[in-house]
């Protein structure tokens, strides 16, 4: 009987708790401990030296996710309002990649200044974050849609946000392209029509940069420096007819798929009977192998370049691979000085870290007259999230937010993989856990991110 007794308190525990829980749970709790023990204590908690992002909307994101966990039904409608308000933010980029300032947002800005800043949003690199996101999210219903009109709408949130995400002109976006590329055929493989799809959500991708190409050159938009990587793919697509093949084969899967249709429409017999094959399961599943060869490809190119020194070899790419004071834009100085800065913590801070949000207060301290002398700028945050959390909340902090992010994509694949709402938001935060390496948490596209993450593990539509 004591048995029974605790096998059901433990599947009860189970319905009423998930993995998520306990990771945001642990997180919330380092972060205020953090701030309780932080030299900076008012700081650390409304994170006014740096971006806002204090223990105080730590706090907030969880107080968001245990009540949306719990009590939110994830909805259609609340992802096409979400895709319809950043078709809007999109279109506003798009209007500034060609410098018209529809809203005169620009109009008292420096000229130097007004092709970092874009939109509605802010900089070029919280756009193309907030971007991704609506490209996450409509690419996935996109390829989950079986209504025409549904498939239509989607197709245009998606092909404006591929064309928005080049245009915003921050590397940063590659980084969310490339894993939801990336992750995008374990999910789609599984069925012909998500093989299609997926050939035609890249064909958009491509097109739209080969479109972004010929503009530039139509209207002369050279004032806008879209980076060295869209410079490559550019001339890659104009140099091979890799586009041509790709709607070649678009259209030929289409096409077989029409011809069947209307032979069973049209009554044949043998078109009634005949089946194309479906993919085998391990289609999708091998694609870890290409995945785990990409990764081991860049740590090689890593290792060869920084260690090896073979630099040779690289090209117009070695600025992406060789780490300098000067790499993304000041970015590998800034992650210099904070392992420097972390190495002299005392020990109570190596374990909890300087308090939330406190890198601004740190580099202040201990790198100003460095700062301002080598780089002419004051960094207040590290631009890599996973190393901003390992400073300033210690590394069990850093642990307890990858435990958030894995544990959610493991409980979307174990209970709602045949959910295409809880997939659309699993690969947003995706995309922002991909560009967050590059980039900061500010209040901008994180709380999207948060949210996207609470459709994630909301309890409508699991499987029981």
């Amino acid at each position: 009987m004591a048995a029974k007794e605790v096998k059901k308190v433990k599947k009860h525990i189970k319905t009423v708790f998930q993995t998520p829980d306990i990771w945001i749970f642990l997180f919330t709790l380092i972060s205020v401990i953090s701030a309780m023990l932080s030299p900076f204590l008012y700081e650390s908690f409304w994170g006014n030296e740096g971006r806002y992002s204090g223990a105080f909307l730590t706090i907030l994101y969880a107080a968001v996710y245990f009540c949306m966990s719990r009590y939110y039904h994830p909805r259609q409608l609340h992802l096409e309002a979400f895709l319809a308000a950043g078709l809007l933010m999109c279109l506003h980029g798009i209007t500034d990649f060609f410098g018209m300032d529809i809203l005169h947002f620009k109009a008292q800005m420096e000229p130097g200044q007004r092709y970092i800043f874009t939109s509605t949003i802010g900089n070029i690199n919280t756009y193309t974050a907030c971007v991704a996101l609506v490209m996450a999210v409509a690419g996935i219903l996109f390829a989950a849609d079986t209504n025409t009109l549904a498939n239509i709408w989607h197709g245009i949130c998606v092909t404006v946000s591929f064309a928005a995400l080049v245009m915003g002109a921050s590397d940063n976006a590659y980084l969310s392209l490339m894993a939801f590329f990336g992750f995008l055929p374990m999910y789609l493989f599984r069925s012909k029509k998500g093989i299609r799809k997926y050939f035609l959500l890249l064909t958009l991708l491509l097109s739209s940069v080969r479109w972004i190409g010929y503009v530039t050159e139509r209207y002369d938009v050279h004032y806008v420096n879209l980076g060295t990587i869209y410079e490559h793919l550019l001339h890659f697509l104009q140099a091979y007819p890799v586009l041509w093949i790709l709607w070649l084969v678009v259209l030929c899967m289409y096409g077989i798929e029409a011809v069947l249709w209307l032979g069973r429409k049209c009554g044949g017999e043998k078109f009634k009977s005949f089946q194309l094959p479906k993919p085998s399961p391990w289609l999708a599943r091998s694609w870890w192998i290409v995945i785990v060869l990409v990764a081991g490809a860049v740590v090689f190119a890593l290792y060869d370049v920084n260690i090896a020194g073979h630099t040779e070899r690289y090209g117009g790419l070695l600025e992406y691979l060789q780490f300098s004071d000067r790499w993304g834009s000041g970015r590998g100085y800034a992650w210099r000085i904070a392992i420097e800065d972390y190495k002299q913590f005392p020990l109570v801070q190596k374990i909890f870290g300087y308090g939330p949000d406190t890198f601004g207060i740190v580099t202040r301290i201990n790198n100003l007259e460095d700062m301002v002398s080598t780089q002419g700028v004051r960094f207040d945050n590290a631009h890599n999230e996973y190393l901003q959390y390992f400073v300033t909340v210690g590394p069990f902090g850093l642990l307890a937010y990858l435990g958030i992010f894995f544990s959610t994509v493991w409980t979307v694949v174990k209970r709602k993989l045949d959910n295409p709402l809880a997939i659309a938001a699993l690969f947003a935060v995706i995309c922002y856990h991909a560009q967050a390496i590059v980039n900061i948490n500010e209040p901008i596209s994180t709380p999207l991110m948060w949210v996207l993450l609470c459709i994630c593990t909301a309890r409508g539509g699991e499987k029981e």
